[in-house]
Parts: C-alpha cells; sequence; structure tokens
C-alpha cells in the first residue's frame, strides 16, 4: 500500500469572499500540516471533486482551533 493514497484529504473552508472566491485550508491526512489556498468558486468545486475531500466540520474545526491556541499559548487559557 502506498501511505500517501492511504490519507484522506481535508478541506477547511475560511472564507467565501464576495468576489468569487473560496479561500481554504487542505491538508493531506494530518489536518495539523495544511496550505492555505484560494480558488474561484467552481476551481474550488473541482478541485474538492478530483481529490475526493472530506470536509471539516464546524466542531471539527473549533477543536482543532483550541489545539492550535493551546500550543501557540503553551497551554494558557
Amino acid at each position: 500500500m502506498n501511505r500517501l493514497t492511504d490519507r484522506q484529504p481535508y478541506v477547511r473552508v475560511t472564507d467565501r469572499r464576495p468576489d468569487g472566491f473560496v479561500e481554504f485550508d487542505f491538508s493531506y491526512g494530518d489536518s495539523d500540516l495544511y496550505v492555505e489556498l484560494i480558488l474561484p468558486v467552481q476551481a474550488f468545486s473541482e478541485f474538492c471533486a478530483n481529490n475526493q475531500v472530506a470536509y471539516l466540520s464546524d466542531n471539527d474545526a473549533a477543536a482543532l482551533d483550541a489545539d492550535r491556541r493551546k500550543w501557540r499559548e503553551g497551554g494558557l487559557n
């Protein structure tokens, strides 16, 4: 088995801009490692379909944000 093909790609939409672009984070198997991307709406839809992404839910995104804050702030708060 190829380790890269065993990993689920994820998308987290961070903004839907009024000028027709979608800003999003894309990760492949590890939501802690991601790239920030921006595409027009149609290209975003094609990107997601081509990569068979799973979308991070609001709850998952909130948990991820809390974990990132914990690491960034040294566990304070």
